[in-house]
């Protein structure tokens, strides 16, 4: 499998995680961006560990780090910043 479908799908596990650590475990607001950056990293070296051929231990960090980073809102955020959307 492509390893952008990996960072699609991972970001979607990340919001999931994360939401449940608010809602059950009473993870504050303010946690959720760093929670979801070390999720998406976490889950981007369990995915290189299982699937080694995958891509380089880079290319699969970095997947990981805009996965945490989508899952948060951060990168979309700081893209419309840098367009002038907001």
């Amino acid at each position: 499998m492509d390893l952008q479908v990996y960072g699609v799908s991972g970001a979607g596990i990340i919001i999931a995680l994360v939401e449940l650590g608010k809602r059950n475990l009473g993870l504050a607001t303010r946690w959720a961006a760093p929670l979801a950056v070390v999720l998406g990293l976490l889950l981007a070296l369990l995915l290189k560990l299982d699937q080694p051929g995958i891509g380089s231990w880079l290319q699969v960090e970095l997947m990981g780090l805009l996965a945490g980073l989508s899952a948060s809102g951060l990168y979309s955020g700081g893209k419309a910043l840098a367009q002038g959307d907001v």
